[in-house]
């Protein structure tokens, strides 16, 4: 290393001298030859003394293009190709997206390693332009980094989750919404596809959560926003160029523009609910979700001197309550199509969790209070959780500062992606674990098992999904609601398919599929 410095050393020298010689030669100008010389030098000196780190291996990756052809070109979605390069390489692996260095994380040791050993090191987040433009600068939860505001957004996000989206309120809303489900269902007449049904179920039971909205699945302005959103989440889960290739943004391709275009009219959906209320709010009287989000604003414009609404302007609250919004209906309803297509496939699944529910319940709706005593349910809803792993990659972390991680170094501001896909699969874990199993959440006496570590669908640590005391009793209420009124079956000639249909860098969903319903005499309350 000294003899490496002392030749940069010698190099530097030599070109100020040249420079000196050149400037006494030609007083006031510096000659092309000087300026080449000292760029030269300066990038010499660069690339050998900069910091060098022992990255993890993986895969070649072409030029600017990295590994996203060899991911594309794939017949098996990408989680799963890196889960089997696990053989070749370990569990901490180096691809890259475009010229973007990544680092994926493909085994539950490693992965709590980052998220609760190190989670202050993994806590950032990316920069991805679509998403800057999303969030309208980062003033959002789910993509901003761990700052002050964030933290105080997160907080009040979860206080108001818990409120309104908790206890009784929780039973009646999911309970009504699910009773106008089935009605919806038992009209159809013949098989028919869900998907657009347990979309619009989140779609009403979140706009009642949040904004005390309408009831009505057939609301035209619910309708309109559901359609946008469900192309939204499949452009942003196959993801854009422009994140990848920064020129493109002052050019941008047509399926970016269509996404601005959509996304305006949906923000202004949002921002149109919450002026509303602004037109009405009364601290005395806190009616839903953007109530609560609106009084942490006020109480914040009252801390004279705290600087506090810096952190919590119109448009924090605007983007605060579109990820209670939009991310309590995402992965719900996806869960949702997943579970409907388990259970509609496997009748002996189904016929269980029935035994169980009428037990339990008897000639009414299940209720939270019944929870503790659908322990068959809640084990299906697991399973569901674990084959429908409904965001296989989570999404991106970014490195806080320069770290290690399975013994191999990480440098500051490195994108570092989790498998969740992998760790819910991982045979080391889970046995047999492409077989639909319930039971594998049960023991000997039929009661639920403390959480397998390696069950991670909401992540872990300071990133981890905010909404999971919640979305884990509302899901089991749905799917109860669901099982006790309706008796589900894969349309005639269809067969289960443990492959996916839809898989993108963010989405795992399955194909299109089409049930038949009908009412269980049971089930009638």
């Amino acid at each position: 290393m000294s003899e490496i410095l002392s030749t940069v050393k010698d190099a530097c020298h030599q070109a100020l001298d040249t420079v000196r010689d050149l400037s006494r030669r030609a007083p006031g100008t510096i000659t092309t030859q000087a300026l080449c010389i000292g760029a030269a030098v300066g990038i010499v000196s660069y690339l050998l003394l900069k910091k060098r780190y022992r990255l993890p291996p993986g895969p070649f990756a072409l030029p600017l293009i990295g590994n996203l052809i060899a991911m594309s070109n794939s017949e098996e979605p990408y989680y799963i190709t890196l889960s089997r390069l696990t053989e070749k390489y370990g569990p901490v692996i180096t691809v890259y997206l475009g010229p973007v260095p990544c680092v994926t994380l493909n085994r539950v040791d490693v992965v709590m390693e980052a998220l609760v050993k190190k989670g202050g090191d993994f806590s950032g987040r990316p920069y991805l332009y679509s998403m800057e433009v999303m969030t309208e600068g980062f003033k959002d939860i789910i993509f901003a980094n761990d700052s002050t505001a964030w933290k105080l957004h997160r907080k009040i996000a979860v206080q108001a989750l818990r409120h309104y989206m908790s206890g009784a309120h929780l039973e009646e809303v999911v309970q009504e919404v699910v009773t106008k489900a089935v009605e919806k269902m038992l009209a159809e007449p013949g098989a028919f596809n869900p998907h657009s049904l347990n979309m619009m179920l989140m779609f009403v039971m979140l706009d009642m959560f949040c904004f005390g909205g309408s009831k009505d699945f057939d609301e035209p302005k619910l309708v309109a926003q559901r359609d946008f959103f469900d192309k939204f989440t499949t452009d942003v889960g196959n993801g854009f160029l422009e994140d990848i290739f920064p020129p493109l943004r002052y050019f941008p391709t047509k399926k970016f523009r269509s996404f601005s275009d959509g996304l305006d009219e949906f923000l202004g959906y949002i921002y149109e609910r919450i002026d509303e209320h602004r037109k009405h709010f009364s601290p005395s009287n806190i009616r839903d979700i953007t109530d609560s989000i609106l009084l942490a604003q006020k109480q914040a414009e009252q801390e004279e001197g705290s600087g506090a609404m810096q952190f919590f302007t119109n448009t924090h609250v605007g983007q605060t309550v579109l990820d209670l919004f939009a991310g309590g209906i995402d992965t719900s309803r996806m869960t949702l199509d997943w579970g409907i297509y388990y259970i509609a496939s496997f009748p002996e699944v189904q016929k269980r969790m029935q035994a169980e529910i009428d037990t339990v319940t008897g000639d009414r709706l299940p209720g939270l209070a019944d929870r503790p005593r659908l322990q068959y349910t809640e084990a299906t809803l697991y399973e569901i959780m674990r084959m429908g792993t409904v965001v296989p990659m989570g999404l991106p972390h970014k490195t806080a500062v320069d770290t290690t991680i399975g013994g191999y170094e990480i440098p500051k501001d490195m994108m570092v992606l989790i498998n969740h896909w992998a760790l819910l699969h991982d045979p080391e874990k889970w046995d047999r674990p492409s077989e639909f199993r319930p039971e594998r959440f049960l023991d000997a006496q039929g009661k639920l098992i403390s959480r397998p570590e390696s069950w991670l669908p909401f992540s872990a640590g300071r990133r981890s999904c905010l909404g999971e005391n919640v979305a884990k009793p509302e899901l089991l209420l749905i799917f109860a609601c669901i099982v006790k009124r309706l008796q589900l079956s894969l349309a005639p000639g269809s067969k289960y398919d443990y492959k996916p249909g839809i898989s993108s860098f963010i989405l795992h969903l399955p194909k299109p599929y089409e049930i038949i319903v009908t009412e269980r005499s049971a089930g009638k309350v």
